[in-house]
């Protein structure tokens, strides 16, 4: 047996190593599962090449017996159309944002993002580990033939905007690219008009004036994207709206997959969680003090102003959770945690 299965099976339960130990021989002889698994990134983007990594490692932690083929944004279906892939067995996974459904499930955009909520992923890695929120999620793809593995952030987003935009009524009149849920919702609120388009389609979108304003993960990112030789200005830190990025599989093939399997993919993706987050935050603060340097203007919205987008948030909360019962309960459940943080 490998070092690196000896490291894995320490991290499960006793239980579940006592039944592995008693497996006959022929059962880690046995044949690879093959998944094909496609994310919301560009194949040039740090995130996507942190993903492949995690690919390796799956690979690696399971000695073979499963295999996870990364595909970029659009490489085997559009960006929008990886929930209906999944569910159909043409790919086997997608780690994508769960906004992207909020159509099919008013709850995935509710717990996809609770915009102008937490400050940090920890906090609602906390709320899905803690309070239920990871079953919510579940519960909330399971009419979709498909189930959640686990959730990583990329960060609080930065906003990269053609021009200042220093306080909420400066968005009356921008185009703002901006996804399905909350967050775009509530820049509505503030006068702007939201363009719904994959991330990818972003930087063309702002070259070719069909937008203004961005949201589009984090500025480190937004950086590598390109987006700062068209637009100079961002806010920095981010603010609004920290998206989870799941990992969420058809469900008929998850399981399908050994018990301890089952655990490895488990444990492995909270391990690359906890390293996409603390990976990014790093690249962050080294692209905002170079984008500095090169003339690009961070822009830091007042407490005022922080507030006003927070209550705007809440009103758009109010009207999601009217959009279904799970809808309801995930608003409740993290307004309750948010005021257990002392952040409502």
């Amino acid at each position: 047996m490998s070092q690196v299965r000896r490291k894995f099976l320490k991290s499960v339960s006793a239980a579940s190593v006592a039944a592995f130990a008693g497996m006959p021989a022929i059962v880690l002889g046995q044949k690879t599962t093959r998944w094909r698994v496609q994310t919301l990134w560009g194949s040039g983007e740090d995130t996507q090449k942190y993903f492949v990594e995690f690919c390796d490692n799956v690979k690696k932690n399971t000695e073979g017996r499963l295999e996870i083929q990364p595909f970029a944004a659009g490489a085997v279906v559009g960006a929008f159309e990886t929930l209906d892939a999944v569910s159909n067995n043409v790919l086997q996974g997608q780690s994508t944002y769960p906004g992207y459904w909020a159509g099919k499930e008013p709850a995935l955009a509710v717990i996809g993002d609770f915009a102008w909520g937490y400050r940090n992923p920890d906090q609602q890695r906390r709320w899905l580990h803690e309070k239920g929120g990871l079953d919510m999620l579940r519960k909330a793809y399971a009419p979709f033939n498909a189930h959640t593995v686990g959730c990583t952030w990329w960060g609080v987003e930065s906003l990269t905007f053609k021009k200042p935009i220093r306080r909420p009524d400066d968005f009356r009149g921008v185009k703002h690219r901006g996804a399905q849920g909350l967050a775009a919702e509530t820049i509505a609120k503030m006068g702007a008009s939201i363009v719904v388009i994959p991330g990818g389609e972003a930087y063309s979108a702002l070259e070719k004036g069909i937008v203004d304003s961005v949201d589009w993960s984090t500025i480190s990112v937004n950086r590598k994207v390109g987006f700062f030789e068209i637009a100079k200005f961002a806010t920095y830190p981010g603010f609004h709206s920290m998206p989870i990025q799941d990992l969420t599989v058809n469900a008929s093939a998850w399981k399908a997959l050994p018990d301890d399997v089952k655990q490895i993919l488990e444990k492995t993706f909270l391990e690359f969680d906890k390293a996409q987050v603390q990976r990014i935050a790093q690249n962050d603060e080294k692209a905002a003090a170079e984008l500095r340097g090169q003339g690009v203007e961070l822009i830091v919205w007042s407490n005022d102003d922080l507030l006003h987008g927070r209550k705007l948030a809440q009103e758009v909360a109010d009207e999601w959770a009217k959009k279904g019962p799970l809808a309801k309960q995930a608003t409740e459940s993290q307004r309750a945690f948010l005021r257990e943080l002392k952040l409502l």
